[in-house]
């Protein structure tokens, strides 16, 4: 074997070794490179978690802000990213309950608050709020309950009794008076209202009187941002103006108390037959109508009055002589009108001296009817009543003339539209 033929063999060797060694080396290699990629990925997703919380916060932040500046929807809108991505993000539940508070939606506020408080069940400001919330939520659909109207368009009030409804254009929404008795006994602040706000624990420092502004604000200095304070009491405005002081710092902070100083926001009208016409103002979400209408102290030829709702744009005829239908409350923005009921008859005939039509007045009785009548003609023993049913028929009493005279019964009264006939 020749020397030339030896060394191509021993290079043809050293090659196929050198190539043997790489192929071990690339399949080898996926075995040491699989360990890091996986510890790679598993990194970005702790990443993307952590930069998640930190949108989230910085979102739950920028809604605190919309909040107090008093733009409660674009915080809903800031909260409601938050909880998105981070669905345990209790603070954010409650902010976007609060959100949808102010904005007076109602359904959405408690199911949010909810959401917090199971998240976070020892939140004081969303327990009150939860609480508040499904109380307007039930005075709500109180008043937009629909009733019945009856062929005479009575009027079903909370006490039983009833008044004339004027019908409104079909456009209208009939519903029930808010007859709420707890209506009487509290007073949410509005605008132009003036507040008594006091920021201190000494006795002896005076006042500071805060004027509510046309958009619902309390402007006090001592406050981060301006407060929204329309439709709220003084003794939320009292928890809101104190938890804002507490966000501020950590230090100790005076006492705070809120009352107002001059009502101003809640307004009726009061016109007719009244010495003391003009608006008057409510202390309170609602008053009686009896109370309007001694204040306004009606004319002696008042009968009745008009009570124009703002809510719901109908109007109702009230007796002014009826006092379970005076018991009617009186809202905010509503027209009182006191009038002098149109002008009525009733009707005579037979033995009386001027038989005919003849006008009514309030408390006529069947005596003085006949003496109206010009007196009774001969000597006639019987009087005949007949009354419309309300349904186009009429009804006839019959009374013993002599038996009035006597006092064995008692004087009946007549009523508007009666006819009366004396026989003998």
């Amino acid at each position: 074997m020749s020397r030339a033929y030896c060394l191509a063999i021993l290079l043809l060797l050293s090659s196929f070794s050198a190539a043997l060694a790489q192929v071990q080396s690339d399949a080898g290699r996926p075995r040491r490179t699989q360990t890091p990629a996986t510890a790679t990925e598993t990194g970005d997703r702790q990443l993307t978690t952590a930069e998640a919380s930190a949108a989230a916060r910085n979102l739950y932040d920028s809604g605190v802000k919309y909040g107090r500046a008093g733009l409660f929807k674009q915080a809903a809108e800031r909260f409601e990213q938050a909880v998105k991505l981070n669905p345990d993000y209790a603070d954010a539940y409650l902010g976007l309950g609060h959100a949808y508070y102010d904005l007076h939606q109602w359904e959405q506020a408690i199911e949010n608050l909810n959401t917090g408080l199971v998240l976070k069940p020892n939140d004081k400001i969303g327990t009150d709020l939860l609480a508040d919330a499904r109380l307007m939520l039930e005075r709500q659909k109180g008043s937009r309950e629909k009733i019945a109207l009856e062929a005479n368009d009575a009027v079903d009030l909370t006490d039983g009794s009833t008044a004339s409804l004027v019908r409104p254009p079909s456009s209208t929404i009939r519903t029930k008076p808010a007859n709420d008795p707890a209506l009487t006994k509290v007073y949410r602040v509005g605008p132009g209202d003036i507040l008594d706000v006091r920021l201190t624990d000494a006795a002896s420092a005076q006042p500071t009187l805060f004027t509510i502004t046309p958009s619902g604000l309390l402007e006090h200095p001592d406050l981060s941002a301006p407060l929204p304070s329309a439709g709220f009491t003084t003794e939320e405005i009292t928890s809101r103006i104190e938890d804002d002081l507490k966000r501020q710092s950590s230090t100790k902070h005076p006492n705070v108390s809120v009352a107002v100083n001059e009502y101003a926001s809640h307004t009726i009208l009061v016109s007719g037959l009244v010495k003391e016409p003009g608006p008057k103002i409510l202390k309170r979400e609602a008053i009686p109508l009896y109370v309007v209408v001694a204040d306004a102290q009606p004319l002696p030829e008042a009968d009745r009055v008009t009570v124009r709702r703002n809510e719901s744009n109908e109007s109702y005829v009230i007796d002014l002589l009826k006092p379970s239908e005076m018991n009617m409350l009186v809202r905010p923005a509503d027209v009182i009108t006191v009038q002098a009921n149109p002008q009525q008859f009733f009707y005579v005939s037979g033995e009386v001296k001027s038989p005919g039509e003849k006008s009514f007045r309030r408390g006529l009785t069947l005596t003085q009817a006949i003496i109206a009548a010009g007196g009774l003609n001969k000597n006639p023993k019987e009087a005949r009543l007949a009354r419309d049913s309300g349904r186009g028929f009429l009804v006839q009493s019959r009374y013993k003339l002599k038996d009035i005279d006597s006092g064995k019964v008692p004087d009946p009264l007549v009523q508007p539209g009666d006819r009366i006939i004396i026989v003998k």
